[in-house]
């Protein structure tokens, strides 16, 4: 069995007053956009190198890109809806709480994903911008993959 290297979540949440909240429309239904989300073996097709555990229930869950992995704690999950998830703040020693919404609009989704807990100094500023693109190229990789079965990230 592979091992991969990664962080425990740190103790402390992240409470700094910067959020962004960034989306998209994805013409597809509700179901496969859901599907697309929460399923690590469809997340691996378009976005990470590995996934270990589905999103869709509260627990820890793990990213994979190489050999470095990322450990997500999900808090709330609502089918359909929302699924609400901790993890490390990227270049900080605090937790951030990130949201992935998804609202159907007729044969269209609205998805759209917002994170908060970032510092107003400069390692939080950047950090926050950072994970912004980061979840950037999540929802590109995501809207390509369900709309067309394109890997948008060469996977």
């Amino acid at each position: 069995m592979k091992t991969y290297n990664f962080k425990p979540l740190h103790a402390v949440p992240g409470t700094g007053p910067i959020c962004f909240k960034i989306g998209t429309i994805i013409n597809s239904d509700i179901g496969k956009v859901w599907e697309n989300v929460c399923k690590s073996d469809k997340v691996k097709r378009y976005f990470t190198n590995d996934a270990k555990r589905d999103l869709d229930r509260e627990g820890e869950v793990l990213w994979i890109w190489g050999n470095e992995g990322a450990l997500i704690n999900v808090l709330e999950v609502i089918p359909y809806e929302k699924i609400v998830f901790e993890w490390n703040g990227y270049m900080v020693d605090y937790k951030v709480r990130t949201e992935f919404l998804f609202e159907p609009k007729g044969k269209k989704v609205l998805f759209q994903i917002r994170e908060c807990g970032w510092d107003m100094d400069d390692k939080g500023v950047k950090s926050a911008l950072a994970n912004c693109n980061g979840w950037s190229d999540f929802i590109n990789a995501l809207k390509i993959f369900t709309e067309h079965n394109i890997s948008y990230l060469n996977k």
